[in-house]
């Protein structure tokens, strides 16, 4: 069976599906909770990571720079060892 993506909702504990048509009379599925209002952010941790993460650098920054050390190392190796 090819993975079936439906909308439902948790009352108690219990798994109720908008469309139950869709579902196969028996199987296997992973559940994927999208919002639980009772768990929020922790804080602390967002603010301490604030500053501490690595800039990325644009593609096409990266591709100039890697062809420019290309060119580098050829022009200073002329019999390509």
């Amino acid at each position: 069976m090819a993975n079936l993506t439906l909308e439902a909702t948790i009352d108690h504990g219990r798994i109720i599906v908008a469309e139950p048509e869709k579902l196969p009379e028996s199987g296997r599925a992973l559940v994927t909770v999208l919002n639980v209002p009772e768990r929020g952010l922790d804080w602390d941790k967002v603010m301490g990571l604030l500053g501490t993460m690595e800039k990325k650098v644009d593609g096409l920054t990266f591709e100039r720079n890697a062809r420019a050390e290309w060119t580098d190392r050829d022009s200073s190796n002329p019999d390509g060892k």
